[in-house]
C-alpha cells in the first residue's frame, strides 16, 4: 500500500507515459486522416497524357476542339496534361509517369463528319477514350475518372450543341445529343491476383514490417542474451551474467544478426506470396534481391534509431518507418492527391523507393523508366547512411563514461 501511495505522489512515475499516450491519440489521426481524409481536394498537378492520334480526315477539326474543350474545363492546379503520341503513351504507362490517358482515336473526324452530312452506311461511331492506368492503384484510376469522366460527358453535350446548329435538318437530333462515346478502361489490365494493384504497397509494407518489426523482438532478445537486461517469457524471469561489450560492438552483432535474417524472411515472404497465394511475380531473383536489401536497410536503420534513442526507439521507428512512410509512399494514394507536407517528405522516407521499386518489378517488367534503378539507389543509401550514423553515434558514446552499458565503468563518470 505504501508503494502505491508513493507511486501515486510522485508524478514523474506516472505522467510521462500518460502524455507520450495523448501525444499518440493527437499525431496518429492527424498522420493517417490528415493524409488520406480528401484526395480530391488535395490533387494537385496530376499527369494526365493528352493524346490525339494523326487524324484520317481533315474534313473538320473536331479531334482539335474536343481536346481543347476537355483542357479549358479542367483545373490547370489540379490536372497537368501532358501531350504525347500512342507509343509515348504506352511507355510512360508501362513505366507508371502518367495516372491516364485521354485518347482522340485516329477516326474522330471522319466519324463526327459522317455524322453531320447524313452519309449513308452504318452509325457514325465517335469514341472518346479514357485510358486509366490500373498499375497505379485502385484510388489512382479513381481519381483520374472521377476527374475526366464528368468532364467529358459535358463536353459531349456542348459539343453536340455545336453540331447541331449545322448540321443537316436531315441529321438525327439524338444522335447531336451525344455526338461521341466515352469509353473508360485500362490501357493494359493488370494480371489476376494482384489486389486491384495494392499487392505492391501490401508487400512493401511487409518488408517493411519485417525489417522494423524484426529489429523492435532482436534488439532486446539480445540485449537480454549479453546480460544487459533480463529476459521473461510469461511468469519466467531470467537474468545472464553480464557480456561486456561496448555499444558500439554491440550494435555490430546485431545487425549481424539482421543480415542474416534479411534473406531468410525475404524467402519466406516470396513463398508465401508466390507458389502459396499465387501473386505473380514475373522476376523472383531480382524480387528476392530486392526484398533482401529492402529488410536489412529497414532493420539496419531502425536498430540504429534503438541504439541513439533507447527507450524513444520504438516510438520514433513506428513513425518514420510506418505512420509517416504509408502515406508519403504513394502506394495506395499518388503523391499528387496528398497535402503538401507528405509530398516533401517522401523525398527521404524510406518506403516511397522501396514502393517504386516494387512496382517496378511486379507491374512494369522493370522498365528503364519505371525508376528501379534509382529505387536500389536509395534503398542503399538507406542502410549505408544508418550504418554511418550508427557507428559513428555508438563509438562517441563509448567515449562518455556516463554513457557506457558497462556497469563497472559507470562509477567513473565525473
Amino acid at each position: 500500500m505504501k508503494v502505491t501511495h508513493r507511486f501515486a505522489r510522485h508524478p514523474a512515475t506516472w505522467l510521462p507515459p500518460l502524455v507520450m499516450m495523448f501525444v499518440l491519440a493527437i499525431a496518429l489521426p492527424a498522420v493517417y486522416l490528415g493524409g488520406t481524409i480528401d484526395p480530391s481536394g488535395d490533387l494537385k498537378d496530376f499527369p494526365i497524357a493528352m493524346v490525339v492520334e494523326p487524324q484520317t480526315s481533315s474534313a473538320n477539326n473536331a479531334a482539335g476542339q474536343v481536346r481543347a474543350a476537355v483542357e479549358s474545363a479542367v483545373n490547370d492546379d489540379t490536372v497537368t496534361f501532358i501531350p504525347m503520341t500512342t507509343d509515348e503513351e504506352k511507355e510512360q504507362m508501362g513505366a507508371g509517369k502518367i495516372f491516364g490517358a485521354v485518347r482522340i482515336p485516329a477516326n474522330f473526324n471522319a466519324e463526327i463528319a459522317r455524322l453531320t452530312t447524313d452519309s449513308v452506311g452504318p452509325p457514325a461511331r465517335a469514341v472518346l477514350h479514357l485510358d486509366s492506368a490500373p498499375a497505379s492503384g485502385a484510388l489512382s484510376s479513381g481519381l483520374f475518372t472521377g476527374q475526366l469522366a464528368p468532364v467529358a460527358a459535358a463536353v459531349n453535350t456542348e459539343f453536340g450543341k455545336a453540331l447541331a446548329a449545322n448540321a443537316t435538318p436531315v441529321t438525327a437530333a439524338t444522335a447531336l445529343a451525344a455526338p461521341f462515346t466515352v469509353s473508360a478502361a485500362p490501357l493494359v489490365p493488370l494480371p489476376a491476383r494482384t489486389g486491384l494493384g495494392t499487392s505492391v504497397f501490401y508487400y512493401g509494407l511487409i518488408l517493411v514490417m519485417l525489417g522494423f518489426v524484426g529489429a523492435s523482438a532482436l534488439h532486446p532478445m539480445i540485449d537480454s542474451a549479453l546480460g544487459f537486461q533480463p529476459s521473461e517469457m510469461g511468469p519466467k524471469v531470467q537474468r545472464r551474467n553480464y557480456t561486456h561489450l561496448s555499444r558500439a560492438h554491440t550494435l555490430l552483432v546485431k545487425w549481424s544478426v539482421m543480415l542474416l535474417a534479411a534473406p531468410l524472411c525475404a524467402g519466406g515472404a516470396q513463398l508465401i506470396a508466390g507458389p502459396l497465394l499465387h501473386m505473380p511475380i514475373p522476376a523472383p531473383l531480382q524480387l528476392f534481391l530486392f526484398s533482401t536489401t529492402t529488410i536489412a536497410a529497414i532493420g539496419i536503420g531502425a536498430l540504429t534509431v534503438f541504439a541513439l534513442f533507447g527507450a524513444l526507439g520504438p516510438l520514433i521507428n513506428m513513425f518514420f518507418f510506418v505512420a509517416l512512410a504509408m502515406i508519403s509512399s504513394a502506394g495506395t494514394i499518388p503523391l499528387e492527391a496528398t497535402p503538401t507536407f507528405f509530398r516533401t517528405i517522401a523525398t527521404f522516407e524510406p518506403m516511397r523507393p522501396i514502393i517504386t521499386g516494387l512496382r517496378s518489378i511486379l507491374y512494369y517488367d522493370s522498365a528503364p523508366l519505371s525508376g528501379l534503378t534509382a529505387a536500389w539507389v536509395h534503398v542503399g543509401i538507406i542502410g549505408a547512411a544508418a550504418a554511418l550514423t550508427g557507428i559513428i553515434a555508438t563509438y562517441l558514446f563509448d567515449r562518455v563514461p556516463a554513457f557506457t552499458r558497462q556497469p563497472e565503468l559507470a562509477g567513473t563518470a565525473g
